[in-house]
């Protein structure tokens, strides 16, 4: 498509399952993404636009963009938080690793809630109000605290259900899915 305002120009649309990003590269400059109305006000073409030859660095731009796409989409590894101190997290743990080497007597779902619960606190997911009143009632039950019951109630008493789920952004497949390239387009400085 002949542009006089941005000769030279690569404008690729990508879609990853439900994502999808628009993408701009120049010749020396770095790919910008673009918003979707103002991608569409540069794709837009008349039933009169005359298909122009592509030059050779259209493949270099095209490559620019995807890889800004490719980094744009790729999911961060999150770094679990590191613990300082003996907080009410740690002490928590401390007292579940204690209970899990006592488990014969519990179901394959009580088990599973443990390792649920470890792993939250391990990732540092649970609040520190929960965890705090956590510990406290945990405290409270010194002698009984060897019995895994008893643990795994006050566990289910005061940590909540959807705290344990895991988070929306986690399991949203929408952004899932191999990287696509749905669309592009050159944009040339000559006059028709």
């Amino acid at each position: 498509k002949q542009s006089a305002a941005i000769a030279g120009a690569l404008i690729t649309y990508f879609r990853r399952g439900k994502l999808q990003k628009f993408f701009m590269a120049q010749v020396k400059q770095t790919a910008d993404e673009l918003d979707f109305m103002t991608a569409a006000k540069l794709l837009e073409s008349g039933p009169d636009e005359k298909k122009k030859k592509l030059p050779g660095e259209m493949y270099d731009l095209l490559d620019s963009n995807k890889e800004a796409f490719i980094i744009a989409t790729t999911e961060e590894m999150a770094e679990p938080q590191k613990r300082r101190g003996r907080d009410s997290a740690a002490n928590i743990l401390r007292i579940l690793k204690a209970t899990m080497k006592n488990t014969q007597k519990l179901t394959d779902d009580q088990e599973l809630y443990l390792k649920k619960v470890s792993t939250q606190l391990e990732e540092g997911g649970l609040p520190k109000q929960t965890a705090k009143n956590t510990l406290k009632a945990l405290d409270a039950l010194k002698d009984e605290l060897v019995n895994p019951f008893k643990v795994l109630a006050v566990l289910q008493t005061h940590i909540p259900k959807r705290l344990l789920l895991l988070h929306y952004a986690e399991q949203n497949p929408a952004v899932f899915g191999k990287r696509e390239v749905i669309l592009s387009l050159y944009l040339t400085g000559e006059q028709v």
